[in-house]
């Protein structure tokens, strides 16, 4: 099981970038116009795929992180 703070973390990113997805839609009806647009594709599009990145690399390190408490605590349980 991973780390909860790791999986905290993942939470509030996951939680984070939905807020701004919701917010950035409801822009659209008063701002659609060329600089919408191309503030969308300069900005906004590229963060999915970095989060998408970010989130992938947070869950292997809480992978990492719970097989070295395991190592730790096993080595620890037998002197």
């Amino acid at each position: 099981m991973a780390n909860a703070s790791v999986i905290a973390g993942t939470n509030r990113l996951k939680h984070a970038i939905q807020i701004l997805r919701e917010q950035w839609w409801a822009t659209e009806p008063n701002w659609n116009d060329a600089v919408r647009r191309r503030f969308e594709e300069r900005y906004v599009k590229p963060i999915e795929p970095a989060v998408d990145s970010a989130l992938y690399g947070i869950q292997r390190l809480g992978e990492v992180l719970d097989r070295i408490r395991r190592e730790c605590s096993d080595r620890s349980e037998n002197p």
